[in-house]
């Protein structure tokens, strides 16, 4: 079977599997966006070609659904055996059909997700149910899906039409995500009801609005992938927690280059790590966070913090809320340095007394960030 392993810039915090819809592709809108997507949330995904379709070595007439949740295993154990075991399984369509009957042969999964996946496996057969009398009579019959011919086999019809969906899908301990869109013409919704009412909690049903079967309307994709990475987050179990990735120090930061950008980097703080790059105006793909944005961010943050801390040192309790806004004002022209200066504006929302405010505001330039900025730094440079 051909493959794709989508890798994050860093080290990978799980590795995840995509299984494409019926006839697809691991190049399906689908497939590569949602890979893709979560590689760049810091999750590792191995997309691959079932046999017989895309780059796989095969013939797709002597597959099944049956030798499909096979496959799946399959590719399993050879991501277990060559990088990490998977703890997401993601199928779409028929592939999240296999999904979730594979998902009950797989032990390193912690969680299963699906989209636009049909209840019974073998809705598939809707796609051509004036030609299965063909299959009968010929014991194949050759069609043109997806702009190619698939021949479809009795033996593949025979197998959905054992497959009783219940039985794997009452046997799923598993955390379950589906994703349907409500106006899917292909895989209707009901699927999704149909396979929530059946497997076990914890499973979530979300709906993916004005999605389209196939996911090619621009964003969808990537949409379907952040909701799945959100809801994945509590139940993985973080890989690659080495002596070198404890916490640093306050005051400590760490940058490495990454590959996906000739300005991006991967920056490391305390327990927490974050993509930095340039705008794309700017030579960078705008992957992540600039530095000037991150500079305006922490002065943000740090006199937010600051005015807190007053309210509670001072208690002060009718403040709400405290809305920090920092932007960057560059005047100077032609070929004279420019001077670069920082504009603070700062709301107080709650019920407060003049005292209050005047106390709360003058709290705001009291934080060691602003100390550092207002008096200068010096940067002492060594060679590491």
């Amino acid at each position: 079977m051909a493959a794709t392993l989508d890798l994050p810039d860093t080290d990978p915090l799980a590795y995840a599997m995509f299984a494409h819809c019926f006839t697809g592709s691991r190049f399906t809108p689908a497939a590569a966006r949602v890979s893709k997507t979560l590689a760049e949330s810091g999750i590792a995904c191995l997309r691959f070609d079932f046999p017989g379709l895309g780059q796989s070595e095969g013939e797709f007439s002597e597959t099944s659904f049956s030798s499909n949740v096979h496959d799946i295993v399959a590719a399993s154990k050879w991501l277990e055996e060559n990088h990490s075991a998977p703890q997401l399984l993601i199928g779409h369509s028929l592939g999240g059909a296999a999904s979730l009957k594979a998902a009950t042969l797989i032990s390193s999964l912690k969680a299963v997700a699906t989209l636009g996946a049909p209840f019974d496996p073998a809705h598939a057969v809707l796609h051509f149910a004036d030609r299965i009398g063909d299959v009968d009579d010929q014991g194949a019959v050759t069609l043109t899906l997806g702009g190619r011919d698939v021949t479809i086999s009795r033996e593949f019809l025979e197998d959905l039409a054992e497959t009783n969906p219940e039985d794997h899908l009452r046997k799923l301990r598993k955390p379950l995500l589906l994703l349907h869109s409500p106006i899917d013409q292909t895989v209707g919704v009901d699927n999704a009801q149909l396979i929530f009412r059946v497997t076990r909690y914890p499973k979530s049903l979300v709906s993916l609005d004005k999605a389209d079967h196939l996911l090619t309307k621009d964003g969808t994709a990537q949409r379907a992938a952040h909701i799945i990475r959100t809801w994945v987050e509590p139940y993985l179990v973080p890989e690659n927690e080495t002596d070198s990735q404890v916490a640093l120090p306050e005051g400590v930061a760490e940058s490495t280059t990454i590959k996906s950008s000739k300005y991006g980097a991967a920056v490391r703080t305390g327990k927490f790590e974050l993509i930095t790059d340039r705008e794309k105006i700017n030579g960078g793909k705008g992957l992540g966070y600039t530095p000037t944005s991150l500079l305006v961010s922490a002065l943000a943050a740090a006199t937010s913090q600051s005015i807190r801390q007053a309210a509670l040192e001072g208690r002060i309790k009718g403040l709400d809320d405290v809305r920090v806004s920092i932007s960057r004002v560059v005047t100077g022209e032609g070929s004279d340095p420019a001077q670069i200066r920082l504009r603070r504006q700062i709301s107080l929302i709650g019920d407060l007394s003049a005292d209050d405010t005047a106390e709360l505001l003058a709290a705001a330039g009291t934080s060691e960030l602003e100390r550092m900025l207002s008096h200068g730094v010096i940067i002492d440079d060594e060679d590491a």
